[in-house]
């Protein structure tokens, strides 16, 4: 009996060793994706700066706008339906215009003509 004691202490023992010491045994690998361990935002709900989208190499397509001189555009990119100020990966839509959508990514600006794919 007693050796059955000794024998569950020692598993136990072996078993908290790298619960209590090893913080950084386990390393997450995302494969190319967000780590969902990661927070998006703060506390008050904002979105961290450092956070940015992983990305792949897509191709942004233009499949069609609803123009408005109101201000009221809306562009079809992809598949997504977006307003000006809207995000689509890690592009924001900076303007709609009658025949293209003016994105920026990282300071970078491109530009989306109707019947094209992203320049």
């Amino acid at each position: 009996m007693k050796t059955r004691k000794i024998t569950a202490l020692v598993f136990v023992f072996i078993l908290a060793i790298p619960i209590c010491f090893g913080e950084n045994m386990f390393k997450y690998d995302p494969k190319n994706k967000r780590d969902p361990f990661t927070p998006l935002v703060d506390k008050d709900g904002n979105l961290l700066p450092e956070y940015h989208p992983v990305t792949t190499a897509v191709t942004l397509n233009l499949e069609g706008i609803v123009w408005s001189e109101k201000g009221e555009s809306y562009a079809i990119i992809s598949g997504v339906v977006l307003r000006e100020g809207e995000m689509i990966g890690d592009y924001t839509v900076k303007k709609i215009e009658r025949s293209r959508v003016v994105l920026s990514r990282g300071g970078e600006i491109s530009t989306i003509n109707l019947g094209s794919e992203e320049e």
